[in-house]
């Protein structure tokens, strides 16, 4: 058996304590932890208990770390795992705390998605984001939730771009094929890309080569 022979206040976080066993420092630990666990200086304790000890203020480490970085700005369940395990905690404790941060609402990876479309809709095309967002973990059935819930407008945007690409030049061969590479390269379908160039022709009453 081991003895719990100090619990002090850290300097820094008047929330964490110092927890010492046998003398020795043992492990940081939040008030919650020690009232949890009903720690008390002079009290006996085994290993099983200081393994448990240990666990619960990891994950309780863990998940205030994931919340902080959360916090700014809305994460996918990748992002918060990626950032978890980059710290060094074990996976079962970033498990952990995916399941607490989605219980919170902290992570939403349809809610993630949908902001994500609505913010960069104008500029990229529904190709280019599907594949952005899967590299950040989003299942492809909740990026296309998503696209059916965001107010965007694809054919819109493609036309919108393809104008400001052509604007002030003059409209040859030469230009329309980068214009029609510039869509194909921001993510728009072919069909699009050809679409939103015949409308900006058309709308400026011009179709020569």
């Amino acid at each position: 058996m081991s003895v719990i022979t100090a619990i002090t206040l850290q300097k820094n976080n008047k929330e964490r304590c110092n927890l010492f066993v046998d003398g020795e420092f043992f492990a940081g630990v939040s008030l919650e932890t020690v009232m949890r666990f009903r720690l008390k200086v002079n009290s006996e304790t085994d290993a099983e208990k200081l393994a448990e000890i240990l666990d619960s203020a990891e994950k309780q480490e863990a998940t205030e770390k994931a919340i902080a970085y959360s916090a700014k700005s809305l994460k996918t369940k990748k992002q918060v795992k990626d950032y978890l395990l980059r710290r060094g905690y074990k996976e079962s404790t970033v498990w952990y705390c995916i399941d607490k941060l989605k219980e919170y609402s902290y992570i939403d990876d349809g809610e993630y998605s949908k902001r994500y479309i609505e913010s960069t809709a104008k500029t990229q095309g529904k190709r280019l984001i599907e594949y952005k967002l899967m590299m950040k973990g989003v299942k492809k059935e909740d990026i296309e939730k998503a696209f059916e819930n965001a107010e965007t407008d694809d054919a819109e945007n493609a036309r919108r771009l393809a104008e400001k690409h052509l604007r002030n030049k003059e409209i040859t061969a030469e230009n329309v094929r980068k214009t029609y590479k510039y869509l194909i390269g921001r993510g728009f379908s072919y069909e699009q890309a050809d679409d939103a160039i015949k409308k900006f022709r058309a709308e400026t009453d011009d179709g020569r080569d």
